[in-house]
This record gives structure tokens, C-alpha cells and sequence, in this order.
């Protein structure tokens, strides 16, 4: 349900927008002398628009506002959401929280990303449900510098998943040893749906 305070962020995304957009049309990129005869033709016209309004404010107000609401409503409608740049968009989000290290644990990266724009709107449920949609593998135990031993996400899984191959499937659950020596059974890959340590 579309509440006011709904219709008032999109009336003034939207303002926002077309603010955008007019100075973008007055001062074109290197065209100074266009926006030079463009601004100018502001200047002139502005002073009789401004007097007409001022002569007749209970018609000619509310029908300039009027009209610039409608047009900052439309501007400001919310995009499509493409699932594939979103899904890639939260790769990017975690393997730049990655940086230079082999991976990250889950209980650094669950409170890091939940505090990002990537993830700001989800809980640590729908984030999680959210990491293994994208094909993201959570391995139960690995290393990450002298912390071994919990669940996380290797950074070569999330590169292989921002690589350009849409058709080629997502990177299978490990079924090697485990880092730092550990059983096979500790290391194995988890996917949607089994419990994750989360600390």
C-alpha cells in the first residue's frame, strides 16, 4: 500500500531528477556558447513568468505545482529491477569486502554487508537466503589469516561467478580436505537451505 510518505520520497527523487536534467539541458558539455544563449533566455523569461504568477497566484501556483509534481512523480517512478545485475551487484559488494585476503567468514561478513547499500534492505534471513541464490558457495570451515575453523565464502568462487559465461553453471560445492588440515566432512560446500555458522 502507497503511503504519503511513499509519494512524498518519489515526488522528490523525482525532483531531484528533473533538477538533473535542466541544468544538464542549459549548460550542454562543451557547448559554452549554446549554454550561454539558453541561460540567457531563462533570464528574460523568467521576470514575466514570475509577474503572471504574481497576478493571479490562486490560478497560476497551484497549476505550476501541479504540473511539476506530475512530471517529478513520473521521473521518479523506481526502475526494473534486473535480477542478473542485482545478483551481480551483490558479488561485487562481497568480494570488494574480500579484498586481498582468500575469503571472508560469514560472522565479518553478515554485519558488513547488512550495514552496505547492497543489502541495507534485507535481515540477516533474507541475506542469507539471498548470498545462495546468487550461486554464492559457503564453505563450513575454512581460513581466513589466523582465524580457521568457521563458515565463509572464497573469494575464487566469487570471481568465477563475475566472470562472463552466463551459461556455464555455478562453482560446485568443495570436496577436498579441509584447510589448516581438517576433514573432508568439516570443509564440504553448503547450499540453500542447511543451517550456516554465522559466528
Amino acid at each position: 500500500m502507497t503511503t504519503l510518505r511513499d509519494i512524498a520520497r518519489r515526488v522528490e527523487r523525482g525532483s531531484g531528477i528533473l533538477a538533473r536534467r535542466i541544468g544538464r539541458a542549459l549548460t550542454p558539455e562543451g557547448r559554452p556558447v549554446l549554454a550561454i544563449i539558453r541561460i540567457g533566455a531563462v533570464c528574460l523569461l523568467a521576470p514575466p513568468l514570475y509577474l503572471a504568477v504574481e497576478r493571479s497566484p490562486l490560478l497560476l501556483a497551484p497549476l505550476t505545482v501541479g504540473i511539476w509534481c506530475r512530471r517529478a512523480w513520473h521521473a521518479g517512478a523506481p526502475a526494473p529491477i534486473d535480477p542478473e545485475q542485482t545478483r551481480r551487484q551483490l558479488v561485487q559488494a562481497v568480494l570488494e569486502m574480500v579484498g586481498d585476503r582468500p575469503g571472508i567468514h560469514l560472522s565479518e561478513l553478515y554485519p558488513r554487508l547488512l550495514a552496505s547499500p547492497a543489502a541495507a534492505h534485507l535481515d540477516e534471513t533474507r541475506l542469507r537466503a539471498a548470498l545462495t541464490d546468487t550461486g554464492i558457495t559457503i564453505h563450513r570451515s575454512m581460513r581466513v589469516g589466523d582465524v580457521e575453523g568457521r563458515s565463509g565464502i572464497k573469494r575464487t568462487d566469487l570471481e568465477a561467478l563475475l566472470r562472463p559465461s552466463p551459461h556455464s553453471p555455478a562453482p560446485a560445492s568443495s570436496s577436498t580436505g579441509g584447510d589448516a588440515g581438517q576433514a573432508t566432512s568439516e570443509s564440504g560446500g553448503e547450499r540453500g537451505g542447511e543451517q550456516l555458522e554465522t559466528a
